[in-house]
């Protein structure tokens, strides 16, 4: 193969030919979509402990010991005219190579500091480790900081910048450091050539944040490097109980084969038996060892710390290799890849800097940096998936190669300025949409946008619809968010999320499982998507309605009005397939309802005057434990005894709605396969109306071996009965017939609640 051909070069090398490699004249500039330097301890510990026990093996075996880092994938560029070394852009590896140029200048700053631990040592042996430490302090500052030279003159730079924030170049007009990071390397850099111990940590006053972090990671280092290489383990400060896990190298250990040979200046002394009586008094002298071993960590850290580097041809070569190593560190998402595209596009016409474009993505990140690391990378894709029907319908796999591709080729091949801008306006509407309305943890619908009505309906409807994992409502939710959002129509929208809670619903219902449903929402996003010239009419409530009929009325589904829906549905098992669903239909079924005083174990709404005691259709009660499990009153499994056969002669009528009921967390399994004479008095303790009847029940049910959790019986005193119960606390016998009876009575019961939502 050609090299010159090749995508990429990659060479696995220790980490001090890693900063110095290109002969020395290479810069490592962090692009601007790339995260702050954001490690956390637990990040910076896992790496120090990496090195520090690959240090230890050194010490127990003749062999080398070596400590593999990962692959950081780099981009040879020219984006900085006025440095006139090699640039290197780094697309993976940034906080590992951060934090490893932050360690090489807490080192430098421990060997100063504690020089004088060579007083205890003979004369000889303490002129040979302080050229030692003149030797590794040089090596390990080339690794912080550069050289460029020009007509007999030199100039440092460092090693990492960010862009744009700064600029490297060679004379002081063209040399600009603004970041963190590259402030803090310069800043270094003069202390070191003036000899000043300690470096000061100045907090600035703009950026105090991530100027703070930078710092405590920095300090964190420090102090790790204190007590986890200079203090010997019986001398380390007892306070710090999450220090380093690693072994300690002892005094005794330096005349070990494996850490003599980290002494580079050995042979400066001028026969063997110099060299032996040497080292003999390094190891026979515990009062110099914390210097001893820091002077070793660092040149185990320049030598055997090893980086596989990757020096990609562009940016597209370095992903697609980002894509398929497993690197250490988390994996850029496809937004983040996509947002250089657009700050190099905006800094061709008005500049990205304060461009509406820059709100918008700032918008979109704050709904996204919020997750944790982790599931990020999830979350984002969910959004492209998302993103691609809202824009043109389009479906679009899970796959960080493709949504990276279909960003590429979308924003390029706009041609309209107002659409390309138009590509992360959406993207930050939509991140904002989820996190808003699609947060299953908790849903925060904003009180100045809703009334207090509106805003109960819609949290009740996401929730139901993040409930039952309906991701693909998401983009026909955010089109019409947008657009009532800009009408200021919110009533408007309400209906569309309670008309699609609807549809799902009654949909769900018939095939009981998801067979097809995620079809028919990618092929209503064709209709309501906004089109790639922005030129899509949004559909009006009313023919919204209409569309999500007219999917209800083919023939494979088959709903033309209440009685072929309940026909239907009454074979189906929907316990078998969506608890969500059958909480969602007892939920509708029972609200502004009561016992049937005509027809034992069924509800009605004939004579019914509403209250809020009978209001069951509520996110508040949706969310109350009092009815969290979905539940069969005729046992899953067929008893031995005292059930009607008939309810186990067909496979589905045991999971039909009829024989389901709401209870506290888990309170069946202690009756689950009782008859139903004992089951009968567990129902009639949770509607118990008086504290006399309910205790009363509670003995006879304890005669009966029934146990009820402490946490029913807390729950009971605290909230009340279980209401929703009433209607079968007194059947006398439960048997096929009375389940085929309430599943049609709970299904028509439901229909007349949610369908109206639908214009039925």
């Amino acid at each position: 193969m050609q090299r010159d051909r090749d995508p990429f070069d990659a060479t696995a090398d220790n980490f001090e030919s890693t900063m110095t490699c290109h002969n020395g004249n290479i810069g490592f500039r962090v692009p601007e979509y790339q995260r702050n330097y954001d490690w956390d301890e637990e990040n910076i510990k896992r790496l120090l402990e990496d090195c520090l026990n690959g240090f230890y093996y050194l010490s127990q075996s003749k062999d080398e010991s070596y400590t593999f880092l990962g692959t950081i994938i780099l981009v040879v560029e020219k984006s900085e005219p006025s440095f006139d070394g090699n640039s290197l852009s780094v697309v993976d590896g940034q906080q590992r190579l951060t934090t490893l140029i932050l360690l090489c200048c807490v080192l430098i700053e421990e060997l100063f500091s504690q020089k004088d631990d060579v007083r205890h040592l003979q004369e000889s042996t303490a002129d040979w480790i302080k050229r030692e430490i003149d030797y590794i302090c040089d090596r390990l500052f080339e690794c912080v900081s550069g050289k460029l030279l020009k007509r007999d003159q030199t100039r440092s730079f460092p090693r990492i910048i960010r862009s744009p924030e700064d600029n490297r170049g060679f004379t002081p007009s063209e040399a600009e450091y603004r970041s963190v990071i590259a402030k803090f390397l310069n800043d270094f850099a003069d202390s070191y050539r003036q000899d000043i111990p300690a470096f000061p940590l100045n907090l600035p006053e703009d950026g105090v944040e991530e100027y703070r972090r930078f710092f405590q990671n920095y300090k964190y280092i420090k102090d790790q490097v204190q007590l986890g290489i200079y203090k010997s383990n019986n001398t380390r400060d007892t306070e710090h109980q999450n220090g380093l896990e690693h072994n300690q190298i002892e005094h005794k250990d330096f005349q070990k084969t494996g850490l003599r040979n980290l002494f580079e200046k050995l042979d400066t002394l001028t026969d063997q038996p110099d060299r032996d009586r040497a080292i003999s008094d390094i190891a026979g002298n515990p009062d110099s060892s914390g210097l001893i071993r820091i002077m070793l960590f660092s040149h185990y850290l320049l030598k055997s710390v090893i980086l596989t580097r990757v020096e990609a041809k562009n940016e597209d070569s370095a992903f697609d290799i980002f894509d398929s190593l497993n690197t250490t560190g988390e994996p850029l998402t496809a937004i983040e890849t996509f947002k250089p595209r657009v700050i190099s596009f905006e800094s061709t016409i008005t500049g990205y800097s304060r461009s509406e474009t820059e709100e918008h993505f700032k918008r979109l990140e704050a709904n996204l940096n919020h997750i944790e690391t982790d599931k990020r990378q999830i979350a984002t894709k969910e959004l492209l998936v998302t993103f691609a029907l809202y824009l043109e319908g389009h479906k679009l796999a899970q796959n960080l190669v493709a949504q990276r591709a279909y960003l590429r080729r979308r924003f390029d091949t706009a041609k309209d300025l107002y659409f390309k801008r138009r590509i992360v306006h959406s993207l930050a509407d939509i991140a904002e949409f989820q996190q808003t309305y699609w947060n299953r943890d908790s849903i925060q619908i904003p009180d100045d946008l809703h009334s207090s009505e509106m805003s109960d309906w819609l949290k009740l409807c996401c929730t139901f619809l993040s409930d039952m994992r309906t991701r693909l409502a998401i983009p026909i939710m955010a089109r019409y968010w947008v657009q009532h959002r800009q009408d200021r129509d919110w009533g408007a929208f309400t209906s569309i999320v309670k008309a699609l809670t609807a549809f799902l619903a009654l949909r769900r219902s018939i095939t009981g499982n998801t067979r097809g449903i995620d079809s028919d929402f990618r092929k209503m996003m064709e209709t309501l998507c906004i089109g790639l010239n922005n030129s899509k009419v949004l559909p009006s409530l009313a023919d919204f309605k209409q569309m999500l009929r007219a999917y209800l009325e083919i023939p494979r589904i088959g709903v033309k009005n209440k009685e072929t829906w309940v026909s239907r549905v009454c074979e189906v098992p929907l316990a078998d397939h969506s608890r969500p669903l059958c909480r969602f239909l007892l939920f509708a079924a029972s609200d502004k309802a009561m016992v049937d005083p005509k027809k034992q174990g069924l509800l009605t709404r004939e004579g019914v005057r509403p209250s809020d005691q009978l209001a069951f259709l509520d996110i508040r009660k949706w969310q109350d434990d009092k009815y969290a499990t979905v539940e069969h009153v005729a046992p899953e499994s067929k008893p031995g005894s005292g059930w009607d056969e008939k309810i186990y002669s067909r496979s589905h009528t045991i999971h039909t709605i009829g024989n389901i009921i709401l209870l506290p967390q888990k309170e069946n399994s202690s009756v689950g396969n009782a008859p139903w004479a004992k089951k009968k008095i567990f129902y009639r303790v949770l509607v118990a109306k008086t504290d006399k009847e309910r205790n009363d029940l509670f003995e006879q049910a304890k005669k009966e071996g029934l146990d009820f959790k402490k946490q029913t019986k807390d729950l009971l005193e605290e909230q009340g009965r279980l209401d929703m119960l009433d209607p079968i606390a007194n059947v006398d016998k439960w048997t096929e017939s009375m389940i085929q009876k309430r599943t049609k009575n709970i299904l028509g019961l439901a229909w007349d609640v949610i369908a109206p939502w639908l214009d039925y």
